[in-house]
């Protein structure tokens, strides 16, 4: 890629309408990653999906936890496991997933790479979001993002190559609270009786809210991705709306987005049977 490409972020907007396609940004996330190390271009993923919770590898490790997945059906919400680690989540219309890759990541630290995703998330809605683990949301982590002690949002990352994927779970509008109690009935069912050596867990439904109720203000999830678009650029990236798909067409993207797909659903088809 040539030097005038230096300062541009590839688009990549990206909606999940039908239930089968699930699996399908997870499967993005190996390839861009692949596409980012080899190409030091950097990518900005947005994507929503329909009710879904999407569980972390350590949740396979629950006890009961076909009875979990009884619940999640009963509520009407698709479920599937990520090929990352950490705890479950619920995606719908009103969360916004946002993944900044960038190349070069031995130029910034684990610590670094979650510092920059919590100043864009600053800069873009609010000056009073701190970082700091929420122990009693779902899927708590040391970065967690709030307002006034109550989570609106959680961080992850995941390094391969030379690139690093900073992903960032946002709850824009909805109903938190219902989210929250389906995590809490979901682990509660699961994890009886309750694993000796790994904690989940115990989720007060008041802990998490969304960034529309905490602004006090309207928010969609257009208007939150326009809001992460307008700092990136201000950061002096030009904003590359058009070129993701001919990126996504290519051979190589292909490939390594196969890979990871077939890797994706393995592990399901593991989940789906109850094997560990």
């Amino acid at each position: 890629m040539n030097k005038s490409l230096d300062n541009t972020i590839l688009l990549y907007n990206q909606q999940i309408i039908k239930d089968e396609d699930m699996l399908v940004p997870f499967a993005d996330t190996g390839a861009i990653l692949k596409f980012v190390s080899e190409n030091s271009i950097p990518v900005a993923h947005f994507w929503t999906t329909p009710p879904t919770v999407i569980l972390g590898l350590q949740d396979q490790r629950l006890k009961n936890i076909a009875g979990g997945m009884r619940r999640l059906e009963e509520k009407n919400y698709i479920y599937y496991v990520r090929n990352s680690g950490g705890l479950g989540v619920v995606t719908d219309s009103g969360i916004l997933n946002f993944t900044l890759f960038l190349p070069n990541k031995n130029n910034i630290t684990i610590d670094q790479a979650y510092e920059q995703m919590h100043q864009i998330m600053q800069k873009s809605f609010s000056d009073k979001i701190k970082t700091g683990e929420i122990t009693r949301s779902y899927c708590p982590g040391t970065y967690d993002l709030s307002i006034d002690g109550k989570k609106i949002a959680g961080i992850s990352q995941r390094r391969a190559g030379n690139a690093v994927a900073i992903m960032a779970y946002i709850s824009v509008t909805g109903d938190q609270k219902k989210r929250s109690q389906l995590m809490k009935d979901f682990y509660e069912i699961s994890n009886y009786p309750k694993h000796e050596n790994i904690e989940y867990p115990d989720i007060d439904v008041h802990c998490m809210t969304d960034l529309d109720e905490m602004l006090d203000t309207p928010l969609t999830i257009d208007i939150a991705k326009q809001r992460i678009l307008d700092e990136l650029s201000t950061s002096d990236y030009n904003i590359d709306r058009g070129n993701f798909n001919i990126v996504r067409e290519s051979l190589p993207y292909k490939d390594a987005y196969n890979q990871t797909m077939d890797d994706l659903i393995y592990k399901n088809k593991k989940l789906l049977l109850g094997e560990k």
